[in-house]
């Protein structure tokens, strides 16, 4: 499972919509605490979607980015 965690709730919901408007599996979520202190939106992309989701997100390149991360069950590590 991939997280794009952004410090903007907005730029959350901008990805978020590019990314069901392209048709990939994808669900907003709040930011685990481990990754960021502050009370932001992330956005969870499934494994089988992300070289999909990456590619939107290179084309949106969103300025409050805070990381990508994966998540594996045990939480979750940077990934970029």
């Amino acid at each position: 499972m991939f997280l794009f965690a952004f410090r903007s709730r907005t730029q959350s919901m901008k990805l978020y919509d590019l990314l069901r408007s392209g048709g990939i599996a994808c669900e907003i979520v709040n930011t685990p605490r481990d990754i960021a202190a502050s009370c932001g939106l992330s956005v969870r992309v499934p494994d089988e979607a992300g070289e999909r989701a990456f590619d939107v997100f290179e084309y949106y390149k969103p300025d409050t980015l805070i990381g990508v991360f994966y998540g594996d069950g045990r939480g979750y590590r940077r990934y970029r």
